[in-house]
């Protein structure tokens, strides 16, 4: 059975993780500001990942957030993944 999440939950999540490892407040961390204007470097992309992996049961590797850089498009693609059935993800 797959867990239904929205893109807006998920981004809510995150930006709070992310203002934590970043050392900011929340409302410092835009949707469509890139990660790498926000200094998240790769040991700390590989912490979110790890939320994220934990958080909602993926597997994800740290690429995802190269690849969906901005908060909004990290959060669409999580939730994108959460809805799919495990052997599809």
């Amino acid at each position: 059975m797959s867990q239904t999440v929205t893109a807006d939950e998920v981004r809510e999540v995150l930006r709070t993780h992310l203002a934590e490892v970043l050392y900011c407040e929340p409302e410092e961390i835009g949707d469509d500001t890139a990660f790498q204007d926000l200094g998240l470097d790769s040991v700390l992309g590989a912490e979110v990942t790890a939320v994220i992996n934990s958080r909602y049961g993926l597997q994800e590797k740290v690429e995802a957030l190269y690849q969906n850089p901005t908060l909004a498009e990290l959060a669409e693609h999580v939730a994108q993944c959460v809805g799919l059935p495990q052997g599809a993800r």
